[in-house]
């Protein structure tokens, strides 16, 4: 018997709250097209393959990358129904089967070796320790063989006194135990086999781009 989904901690309630508005505040922040283009071309997608967008929101990066799957298909999972709901009707707006579902990253509802790749955009701020290692585990379950892992996460906060302010509030949610640690990497099973700088989010949040596989 599979365990029971973690509550939500209450940054991703706030986000879950808010699923109307997340698209403009991003584009207030981000260059939002260039930073998922910069993701699609690191997948380095043939067109025929099964992917996986986990912490999809809304669904933009699903609805790109589905336009470039010629003969594969594409999904979307993420813990907030106010999300899930607004990604449905985006890809129904455009045209698109995108096969979107409610649920946890740490338990996928996915079958052993199903995706060839699999995505995350600003996903592990939202988990604590624990929840990280779960997640990875299970990307790298849901994962071929040699699939990819690509993912634009935060790097470490700046350490400014609001944002040591911030993130005294914040303990359950992750942002204080590091982003996306090398040792639960290797843990996994994955290897990493790219790294870049991200753009910085509001200016000032540095984010990194990965590419994993699986080994």
């Amino acid at each position: 018997m599979r365990k029971k989904v973690k509550r939500k901690h209450w940054i991703t309630k706030v986000l879950d709250f808010g699923a109307g508005v997340y698209d403009p505040i991003l584009r207030a922040t981000v260059n939002e097209l260039q930073f998922r283009e910069k993701l699609i071309e690191l997948a380095e997608l043939k067109g025929d393959e099964r992917a996986l967008d986990i912490g999809c929101g809304t669904g933009s990066l699903a609805l790109m990358v589905a336009k470039i799957l010629n003969s594969g298909s594409m999904c979307g999972i993420d813990i907030s129904s106010n999300m899930v709901d607004r990604a449905r009707a985006k890809s129904e707006r455009n045209g698109y089967i995108i096969d979107f579902r409610v649920g946890s990253s740490t338990h996928l509802p996915y079958q052993n070796g199903e995706f060839d790749v699999a995505f995350t955009t600003l996903v592990y701020h939202h988990l604590d320790v624990e929840e990280k290692r779960e997640t990875l585990g299970e990307i790298h379950r849901v994962l071929r063989q040699g699939g990819r892992y690509v993912s634009l996460e935060f790097g470490e906060f700046p350490t400014d006194r609001f944002h040591r302010f911030l993130l005294g509030f914040t303990r359950s949610s992750g942002l204080f135990h590091g982003i996306y640690p090398y040792g639960l990497i290797r843990d996994a099973g994955f290897i990493v086999a790219g790294e870049t700088d991200g753009p910085a989010l509001g200016g000032h949040h540095r984010t990194e781009y990965r590419v994993l596989r699986k080994i």
